[in-house]
């Protein structure tokens, strides 16, 4: 799954790509990124400059079903084994690609 940062906030693109995880900054600058998840609810704002939390209700997108439970679950399981899931926000640590200097 990649989530892609846009003018208007942030978009999931290839929702169904769970091999990666990571966030396209689309060559924002690591303040601009971090103004744009401040306004998305979704997306926690950057806690180092290569980084966003991205919440497990926003990688579902929307679909509730018993297989795309199955590949959040073993995502967050992934992720919590590494130190990269925050229970209490539900919520999933991305690597930041192409951020501008």
């Amino acid at each position: 799954m990649i989530i892609t940062a846009n003018d208007d906030g942030f978009t999931l693109d290839e929702p169904n790509d769970f091999s990666r995880l990571h966030v396209d900054a689309q060559g924002r600058t690591a303040t601009q990124l971090s103004d744009l998840a401040t306004d998305h609810i979704s997306i926690v704002p950057i806690t180092d400059a290569d980084h966003l939390w991205i919440s497990i209700d926003f990688l579902r997108n929307g679909d509730t079903s018993e297989e795309r439970n199955e590949h959040i679950e073993r995502l967050v399981g992934f992720g919590a084994e590494r130190g990269w899931y925050d229970a209490e926000a539900d919520a999933i640590r991305a690597h930041v690609e192409n951020l501008a200097d």
